[in-house]
């Protein structure tokens, strides 16, 4: 009898030794960090992110970016490579925000634990973009005593695009210290769908629905179809399709 008792509290003994053994060798290792990619912020862009390691080598990522209402960002940078002044005027009055939030598992396959070398990631992301044409140009064509003459009209244009993608992320990461982490976004990239309209609300003539509805119809938003409704009221550019984009960055991080 004292046999078995000493046994079963032997065994006990080694099984509560296992777990300590298991805690300390989870707590070895940094649990959570808080980063920020640096690169974004040129673009105007905040990108956030928090990591949490739950496995050994695998982590759970929460991404969120904003990106204020203003101009496009860095477009003094392209304007030496748009010819066409017309379009540059266009681009310089168009309004952009922008939210997204990211949901990453990330698994490591270098030889540390925990959240330190190469890694892989398969994303979510859902994207919201605010977009706005301060002064939209349409050229109506009218009669004048038995002349025809064009006239260049402008309306303001306010909307949204809402997207949904999924990806995979390649990066690497470092600890810098006993504090600091670097987080190499190499490359990501990712496909889903996307919806938004855009909207304008102003009296219109039935040559000027003609010449705005003709210049909506033309304007070129790469992968989404259009469809274009316009009245005496406004009108509606509504969009609808797939949905594309590429990742990369640098991130700067602390644990805590």
């Amino acid at each position: 009898m004292m046999v078995a008792v000493l046994l079963v509290a032997v065994s006990h003994h080694q099984m509560y030794a296992q777990q300590a053994q298991q805690k300390a060798a989870y707590d070895d290792y940094d649990q959570n960090i808080a980063k920020m990619n640096v690169l974004a912020l040129p673009f105007r862009n905040f990108s956030l992110q928090y990591e949490r390691v739950v496995a050994r080598k695998i982590s759970v990522s929460l991404g969120v970016g904003i990106i204020p209402g203003g101009k496009l960002p860095m477009l003094s940078a392209f304007e030496s490579y748009i010819d066409d002044e017309a379009t540059m005027e266009q681009l310089q009055g168009v309004r952009l925000n922008n939210q997204t939030f990211t949901l990453e598992p990330r698994f490591y396959l270098g030889k540390h634990d925990g959240p330190r070398g190469f890694y892989i990631a398969p994303y979510a992301r859902y994207s919201t973009y605010g977009l706005s044409f301060d002064e939209f140009e349409y050229t109506v064509e009218l009669e004048h005593e038995g002349h025809y003459i064009e006239e260049t009209r402008t309306i303001p244009l306010d909307g949204h695009i809402r997207g949904f993608t999924g990806g995979l992320q390649f990066g690497a990461q470092w600890r810098i210290g006993r504090w600091v982490y670097l987080d190499w976004w190499i490359l990501g990239g990712a496909y889903g769908t996307a919806k938004g309209k855009l909207t304008a609300t102003a009296a219109l003539s039935a040559e000027e629905q003609s010449a705005l509805r003709e210049e909506l119809t033309d304007l070129e938003i790469p992968m989404v179809d259009t469809d274009v409704d316009v009245d005496g009221n406004g009108a509606r550019l509504n969009m609808k399709g797939p949905w594309a984009g590429v990742r990369s960055g640098l991130a700067v991080g602390v644990r805590f």
